[in-house]
């Protein structure tokens, strides 16, 4: 069987669609696509990713009779998931998004309190000028 069958099977086996396994091996629901249909080919280091998510050598990924493998239910992704977030990716994204906000945040009321601060010396410093001259 060729490379794209064996993918196919076996993310087919594990009840997983194209976006979840992208989103375990940090590409697009695209370049699985494209795996699967042969057009393009993962570099090594998802090679072994797959052979790691999938539990098979690289020799039955590449080459072999993956659906002579025995199955592991237990591996298999629960139905209905849909798109779910496998790697808790959105939640860090969540988590920075609202640190970054926090930091705007602070920059911008930082600012503002350096600029009220100024304000106040300069109308200390208007103020004594004309005491000064009165």
């Amino acid at each position: 069987m060729s490379f794209g069958e064996n993918l196919y099977l076996l993310r087919k086996g594990r009840n997983m669609t194209q976006e979840q396994l992208a989103m375990l091996l940090g590409v697009s629901r695209q370049a699985v696509s494209r795996w699967e249909s042969e057009t393009a080919y993962p570099e090594m280091d998802k090679l072994v990713r797959l052979c790691d998510i999938f539990g098979c050598s690289f020799d039955e990924l590449i080459r072999g009779h993956v659906e002579d493998l025995p199955s592991s239910p237990e591996l298999a992704v629960p139905l209905g998931t849909g798109s779910s977030d496998l790697c808790d990716y959105d939640k860090h994204i969540r988590g920075r998004a609202r640190l970054l906000s926090s930091g705007v945040a602070a920059c911008v009321l930082g600012f503002w309190g350096v600029l009220a601060c100024a304000v106040v010396v300069i109308v200390r410093m208007l103020s004594r000028t004309t005491n000064k001259e009165l």
